[in-house]
């Protein structure tokens, strides 16, 4: 066994002990020697025995005993790893199981051992990995890319002396794309840029402003393509509150060459220039943070000369550069939110077992209607997010707004703390009022010194998240490590049988998904009228595909929620009956395992196949918008035509998915989510109640 050689250094830093008296402690003749060894990437189990015993700290004494245990069937964890002795504890449970295995034994056992085994692995290959997400959400300008990088300490010294992010953050409408930070040996950039064709709408779309005043882009949008071009706004010399602009002066009032000016501004971004995706700094050079500054700045601006616009923007940053955590974190600073709050890129942030989503608001209005429309989608969908604790609140007071809470009395909060206290009593009772359950809440004011203290909370949520997988590796290792002294063949059989048939039963029992119950577009026509009319205009322009409001994934995530409505009832009735077999089960530990095992995997199955509903409601309905070329040529006239544009687009949606022809595509979601309903939750119960996924194993 080899150890790796930069545990042992952290270990002798961590003592206090320089490389000097290191080598007198090691009996070596300098400390040279010291250092050659801890210049090579592992060292041999008897030197560094040996270097261990020699510091002699606590912690050095249990790196050693860590690094001599005997892992045979899981992955050592690194000495750090947060839960490096539950992992151990089951490593032993899988030794017994194996040892058990290997001598004579009832073959009755054979299934369930298998079982134990199984989920044994399964799970710690879950708390195994350290790598979450922190995904940060919220609507624009309410500062949560100030609030990520105070919080993770990518931060430097601004012009006036006080902390500033890395990244391009100045109240709202900056930040051109996501951007993720991910941990790397160097620092680097990565940019995902936008396709040629892409940019050719945008340009498009800005022409079309200048031309009659009709919709146009986002400001950083509109910035970073101007700064591309050298077209940039400038002030009008004889009236500084009126700026002059370069792309109406090529447009000169003639319609008719729109194609022409838009292929002329395309020229000028000099597009087949900037194909450069990445920039590293090497990992000698110092200044990191500052030349990542520089050079994320330059991308989103559009300043880089040889970088396009960018989709996505990936940083890479030395663990040493952050704030310290225990986990392999990656932060996700996602699109501001501008009206739909059902994003795609958001779900899939949602769906993720091992994201914490930080859900930034206001403070005077918290939680905010952005949040409350995210929650309450979440709910429709089924979603177990809230439940699984996958979000938190976190609340970004500015200034002194805290300070100026009324407190009970009518009068002023005598501390921040207080405040914070009513405006979370307020927070309970508006989701409460709205019958979305409790979630946890944060604060955070990037004024105050408090970011440390704040990062500590943020890593304790990541904590609640695992707590569930901690929990189920407990229950399984406790079980293996019994199971050689009590595992009772003869109850275990019976309970097999009773288990099976009870299987079997649910599946002949709730074969059948239920009608719709729903519309598809319900929530299509809910997200139209809390959207920006440009934000419309430009995915109508786009046949439905815009990350800002993707009418496909909004059809898709309707689906979901009537598939939700289908079989919730479905759901709880399966779980009485599981109920039903504890009692039974209840002196047999390794049955009772079975059931509970079944109702924990029975609503990640129902997850699946609520998240099987939205392809299946995308696939359906598209083939019939995409070949419907007069409707999206009706949808994109209406813009521009007076005031009520949302609700007329959202009455001509309406009327669109009332056509007949369109029964196809609704016959075609009812049988494929019967179909999924099968294959996703109604075979594997009949396979786990059954043992068959362990016998396969």
């Amino acid at each position: 066994m080899n150890v790796p050689t930069a545990a042992l250094k952290k270990a002798r830093e961590a003592a206090s002990i320089n490389q000097t008296e290191m080598a007198k402690r090691l009996g070596v003749s300098s400390n040279s020697v010291v250092s050659r060894l801890e210049s090579s990437e592992t060292t041999d189990q008897a030197m560094a025995e040996r270097y261990l015993k020699a510091i002699g700290t606590e912690q050095s004494l249990a790196m050693l005993d860590h690094y001599l245990r005997d892992w045979k069937t899981t992955k050592r964890p690194d000495f750090r790893h947060p839960n490096r002795d539950a992992l151990w504890q089951a490593e032993n449970a899988l030794q017994s199981l194996d040892t058990f295995e290997s001598g004579e034994f009832d073959p009755l056992l054979k299934e369930p051992l298998n079982f134990l085994r199984s989920n044994l692995i399964s799970t710690a290959d879950y708390v195994w990995q350290t790598d979450h997400a922190l995904a940060w959400i919220g609507v624009v300008g309410i500062g949560k890319t100030t609030a990520l990088s105070h919080l993770t300490n990518l931060i430097l010294p601004g012009p006036d002396g006080r902390p500033r992010p890395i990244f391009p953050a100045s109240g709202g409408r900056t930040t051109t794309s996501e951007v993720v930070v991910r941990p790397g040996p160097a620092f680097g950039v990565a940019v995902e840029p936008k396709t040629e064709d892409e940019i050719r709408t945008l340009v498009g779309e800005i022409v079309d402003a200048a031309m009659d005043g009709k919709g146009g882009v986002s400001t950083e949008i509109d910035r970073a393509i101007r700064n591309m071009a050298d077209l940039q706004k400038s002030r009008d010399p004889n009236d500084p509150k009126i700026l002059i602009d370069p792309i109406k002066d090529l447009v000169g009032g003639k319609p008719e060459s729109r194609e022409d000016i838009v292929h002329s501004i395309i020229l000028r971004m000099k597009l087949d220039q900037r194909t450069e995706t990445q920039l590293l700094l090497s990992e000698h050079d110092t200044g990191g943070l500052e030349w990542l500054s520089k050079a994320v700045t330059e991308i989103n601006f559009g300043r880089h000369s040889r970088f396009s616009l960018p989709q996505r923007v990936t940083v890479f940053v030395p663990k040493s550069a952050m704030r310290k955590s225990a986990f392999d974190l990656t932060i996700i600073d996602t699109k501001g939110i501008q009206g739909a709050t059902d994003r795609r890129d958001l779900q899939a942030m949602y769906i993720n077992p091992r994201t914490l989503n930080i859900l930034c608001c206001a403070f005077n209005d918290a939680p905010g209607q952005e949040t409350l429309n995210i929650l309450k989608g979440l709910i429709d969908a089924g979603s177990d997010a809230i439940e699984r604790q996958r979000l938190i609140l976190l609340v970004l007071p500015r200034a002194d707004e805290a300070l100026k809470v009324i407190n009970d009395m009518s009068e002023q909060v005598e501390s921040v703390a207080e405040g914070y206290a009513y405006r979370t009593s307020q927070i309970l009772d508006t989701l409460k009022a709205e019958n979305i359950p409790p979630i946890p809440i944060l604060y955070f004011n990037a004024i105050e010194n408090g970011s440390a203290a704040t990062w500590r909370e943020l890593s304790g949520h990541i904590d609640v998240l695992r707590q569930r997988q901690l929990d189920r590796l407990s229950r399984f290792t406790a079980l293996a490590l019994d199971f050689h002294n009590n595992a009772d063949a003869h109850k275990i059989q019976q309970a097999q049988v009773t288990l099976a048939k009870e299987g079997q039963n649910i599946w002949n029992d709730y074969p059948s998904v239920a009608t719709a119950v729903r519309a598809a577009h319900q929530g299509l026509v809910n997200e139209l009228q809390r959207s920006h009319p440009s934000t419309i205009a430009a995915a109508v322009v786009r046949k439905g595909s815009w990350y800002n409001l993707d009418i496909h994934h909004l059809i898709g995530t309707g689906v979901r929620a009537d598939a939700n409505l289908r079989t919730s009832g479905l759901i709880k009735k399966i779980q009485g009956r599981l109920d039903g077999l504890r009692s039974q089960f209840g002196s047999t530990s390794e049955a009772l395992a079975l059931v509970d095992t079944l109702a924990e995997d029975l609503t990640d199955w129902h997850q699946d196949f609520l998240v099987r509903a939205v392809t299946i409601g995308k696939n359906a309905f598209k083939p019939y918008l995409d070949a419907d070329l007069i409707f999206w040529k009706e949808l994109k006239q209406r813009w521009g035509q007076g005031s009520g544009y949302r609700n007329e687009i959202g009455e001509m949606m309406e009327k669109w998915f009332e056509k007949e022809e369109l029964n196809k595509a609704r016959a075609k979601i009812d049988r494929r989510l019967e179909e999924a309903w099968k294959e996703l939750v109604l075979n594997r119960i009949l396979e786990r109640s059954s043992l068959k996924e362990a016998t396969d194993d």
